[in-house]
């Protein structure tokens, strides 16, 4: 009796996850959760929004003999796309817990509210499935069942209205678009849908302050269409700001319905009244097509104007990916990989690689040419060159 009365100072939780293995091994051949049911069975629930859903888990325990308390028990809930036993999409840590005295048959009583966030109903939408279910595995320690409440999914792809596909260009059909300062240009986003509903949409860009990393986008224009049944629309862009000098990206974002893929992107570059092409900076070392080997050195010219000098390397079988970058002051004209630079490097693969000088400004005012070198396997000789 002391223990229990020790255990009964600990949380609920504790208790049960202590208690229950005594009870198996008294009563399991004797005890069993047998049933779970939930009042609602059922309920709708809308993309992009969150909702509140209220339930009341009935859960039916049997037992054959017996003078034992009866504790049941369940950890948590989870969200699973299509089925009971689909795809988890979230879990709600919340256990829930009672303990009733011994009978043949007894009925345990749970009231839950749990909050069904946006982003799990639209992850099932995006797996193109028009429901969800919220499961809760009961168990005394002898047995477990499963119940779960039907979460239909209204709006967007769950009730038939979905865009398919999106394509974006420029209205001449390209892009990559390069325009004077002041010019005029829009974009035209092509988009095929089934079902019908309200389509809505975000025309967006980012300037050339916001496109260097992850780009920051603002809106320009709002747009909401009616569309009815399947088929195939253009919406064109209001005109796109010219009036700055550098990259631009613009996009068409939909909001409603929910899709499965993330909105494509074109780029144009306006061109500044001054700009002119970088000049041509000399490199020494290494040579074209050289073999990258410890002490292996990068050198070049010194550019007047420059600010620093930045080393840019290029996956050559992985379509023009970039795999590292070194930016080096303008005091210095020559570099040495680091160890981790030399870390992004796979062994037997040819890469491309180039120097760039940068201005106070930000312009590059001289670049090199691209030249090849070549990562030998691990088990090559690693004398030193030049």
């Amino acid at each position: 009796m002391r223990n229990d009365e020790k255990r009964s100072r600990c949380s609920r939780r504790r208790l049960v996850l202590v208690a229950l293995p005594l009870l198996v091994g008294a009563w399991q051949a004797h005890a069993a959760v047998t049933a779970v049911s939930a009042t609602p069975a059922s309920r709708s629930v809308p993309v992009s929004r969150p909702t509140s859903v209220s339930a009341v888990w009935t859960v039916t325990r049997t037992l054959a003999g017996g003078t034992a308390g009866a504790t049941v028990l369940s950890l948590s809930g989870t969200f699973r796309a299509g089925s009971p036993t689909g795809q988890v999409l979230g879990t709600v840590s919340r256990s829930l817990l009672e303990t009733r005295p011994v009978a043949a048959t007894t009925v345990f009583t749970f009231r839950e509210t749990v909050l069904v966030p946006a982003a799990v109903v639209d992850a099932a939408n995006r797996l193109g499935t028009s429901r969800l279910f919220y499961v809760r595995v009961f168990d005394d320690g002898a047995g477990s069942a499963t119940g779960a409440i039907e979460l239909r999914i209204t709006g967007g792809a769950a009730s038939g209205f979905s865009v398919e596909r999106e394509a974006l260009a420029f209205e001449n059909g390209r892009v990559i678009e390069v325009v004077a300062v002041g010019e005029d240009v829009r974009a035209v986003a092509r988009l095929n849908l089934s079902g019908s509903g309200l389509l809505r949409a975000v025309w967006e860009m980012a300037d050339p302050a916001g496109v260097s990393g992850d780009p920051v986008y603002r809106p320009l224009l709002t747009v909401r269409r009616w569309v009815t049944g399947r088929r195939a629309i253009e919406l064109r862009s209001p005109p796109l700001p010219t009036h700055l000098a550098g990259l631009h990206l613009v996009r068409l974002r939909i909001t409603d319905p929910a899709t499965a893929f993330e909105p494509p992107f074109v780029r144009y570059v306006v061109r500044g009244e001054e700009e002119r092409a970088p000049d041509r900076l000399h490199v020494w070392s290494p040579a074209a097509g050289a073999i990258l080997r410890a002490g292996t050195r990068f050198g070049w010219e010194a550019i007047p104007g420059a600010r620093v000098y930045k080393l840019e390397i290029w996956d050559a079988g992985a379509g023009g990916r970039r795999v590292a970058g070194v930016v080096i002051g303008s005091d210095h004209t020559e570099v040495e990989l680091s160890d981790v630079t030399r870390s992004r490097l796979t062994p037997g693969r040819t890469y491309t690689w180039l120097v760039r000088a940068i201005d106070a400004a930000g312009r590059v005012v001289a670049q090199s040419e691209v030249r090849t070198l070549v990562v030998p396997h691990y088990d090559a000789p690693l004398a030193g060159e030049r």
